[in-house]
């Protein structure tokens, strides 16, 4: 039917869940017959601060995410992911 992937990745609490919360909204509104869903931590009921203390941690966090987004694919559905994205231990190169 349609795949479309839509990625923001901005620096934190600059925004990036009030504007998934505003476009799963619009979706809804707007497409009756698609199921949209926003997957974030909180949806998994995990908090963000804890889930993201420790590399461990971090690293189930991201399996978990990585499954229910794996899991809620489909044909005709709209699956939003709203999470960090960074890249502990990353090193620009000189």
């Amino acid at each position: 039917m349609f795949e479309y992937a839509v990625v923001r990745s901005l620096l934190p609490f600059s925004g990036k869940s009030t504007a998934a919360a505003c476009l799963t909204a619009a979706l809804c509104s707007s497409s009756p017959n698609v199921t949209v869903r926003s997957i974030d931590e909180c949806s998994l009921h995990l908090g963000r601060n804890d889930s993201y203390k420790d590399m461990v941690v971090e690293k189930n966090l991201r399996g978990v995410l990585r499954s229910e987004v794996d899991r809620s694919v489909s044909r005709g559905s709209i699956i939003i992911v709203d999470s960090l994205n960074n890249i502990k231990g990353y090193r620009p190169a000189t």
